[in-house]
């Protein structure tokens, strides 16, 4: 996710960090002596109702997880209305390397599992952790361009729409037609809403947990609610008066330090523990190898081939004191996957062999794509630095 605009500021490195460590401690706990109190604290099902039992790994992904797809949808509709999505020209290049970014790791993991459940994990290695990518950037400071992080900006927000996409017509459970009647009424009511003067958060919150409930009744994942919301508050108005913030703008204000902050680093904590010794991954040694080249071949074939030849076919323009020799760097950091990429994971296979097939080629690769965008970003300044 996208939740910081400055690559020279720490917002991003400190965001990043302590996603890593909180990914880094739920692996060392789950393959320690506490590995099993680690499963249960997470797993235990506890009764809320008759015939309700959650989780509090499910209280997380299903529902604090929709707070991380408010925010996503919010940058969304900020960059649309006046940010990097705003001019249709400057989108050129960073739609086309999205899309290859996103269909060549896809394909990559189907040709390596094309039968049985494995199959179902082509979505995993599509998507870009931008606050990791981020980070990589903030830590580079001055040796790459400003501009260079409004193109993987815009290259991830055109990633996270087709993930949200995948998640919402290929991971769900089976659509239920009655619950889904209600969502679309209950989102229409926020609409509705959006067109009054008088504009509080509150009612919002009400229908956005309506509309979460429903989605769950129908069978679509419900953290999906998180977008939908976004997408019928009130536009952004850059020319608004300095007093009159809007209700879009005032939400993602509030909400993102407490994602980036909060909600991540406990979507870490409950998703990246591994126990490696429990699970025999050589029998879905294709998914683990699937997923990895996908994140680390296909992301940096697709972003970086696809960027190249459109630049060099005119097709697009690269962003202000963007050098063609920095779009490598940029493919390579697009290879990070880690949020969404655990999220669909966990949406494509039960708990098992599988998914800590999935889990373990996700982590292996998120870092290794960040030393390799990060070398690869140092090395070219070095070499200009030369030349000039």
């Amino acid at each position: 996710m996208s939740t910081v605009h400055d690559v020279r500021g720490q917002g991003p490195l400190m965001g990043a960090l302590l996603l890593f460590s909180s990914a880094l401690a739920a692996l060392i706990v789950a393959n320690s002596r506490y590995g099993s109190a680690y499963r249960d604290f997470w797993r235990t099902p506890h009764p809320l109702a008759p015939h309700l039992a959650l989780t509090f790994q499910a209280v997380v992904d299903k529902g604090l997880m929709t707070l991380f797809f408010l925010v996503i949808g919010l940058e969304l509709k900020r960059e649309v209305t006046h940010g990097a999505l705003r001019h249709p020209r400057a989108m050129i290049l960073p739609l086309l390397a999205a899309m290859g970014g996103m269909l060549l790791p896809a394909l990559i993991y189907h040709a390596l599992n094309r039968h049985g459940m494995a199959a179902h994990g082509w979505g995993i290695p599509m998507s870009t952790d931008v606050a990791f990518a981020a980070a990589a950037l903030a830590v580079l400071g001055r040796r790459v361009p400003r501009n260079l992080l409004i193109f993987v900006l815009a290259l991830a927000i055109v990633d996270d729409v087709g993930a949200i996409l995948v998640i919402a017509f290929y991971y769900n459970q089976g659509i239920e037609p009655l619950p889904l009647v209600g969502a679309l009424a209950v989102f229409a009511a926020l609409l509705a809403l959006a067109r009054r003067p008088r504009r509080w958060v509150w009612p919002h919150l009400v229908l956005g947990g309506a509309l979460w409930a429903a989605l769950w009744g129908a069978g679509i994942d419900p953290p999906l609610a998180g977008v939908l919301v976004a997408v019928a508050l009130p536009a952004f108005r850059p020319d608004a008066a300095a007093d009159h913030v809007p209700l879009a703008h005032r939400l993602e204000r509030r909400l993102a330090p407490y994602v980036t902050y909060g909600v991540l680093p406990l979507f870490a904590l409950a998703n990246a523990g591994l126990p490696l010794a429990v699970h025999d991954l050589t029998a879905h040694g294709r998914i683990l190898l699937g997923v990895l080249l996908g994140l680390l071949l296909g992301k940096f074939c697709g972003v970086g081939g696809v960027s190249w030849l459109a630049a060099n076919l005119r097709l697009g323009e690269l962003p202000s004191g963007v050098a063609p020799r920095h779009l490598g760097g940029a493919a390579w950091l697009s290879g990070i996957g880690f949020t969404m990429a655990l999220f669909i994971n966990a949406l494509a296979f039960p708990p098992g062999p599988e998914r800590a097939a999935g889990k373990l080629a996700i982590l292996v690769a998120s870092p290794l794509a960040f030393m390799l965008g990060t070398a690869w970003l140092v090395m070219a300044h070095r070499r200009a630095a030369r030349a000039s």
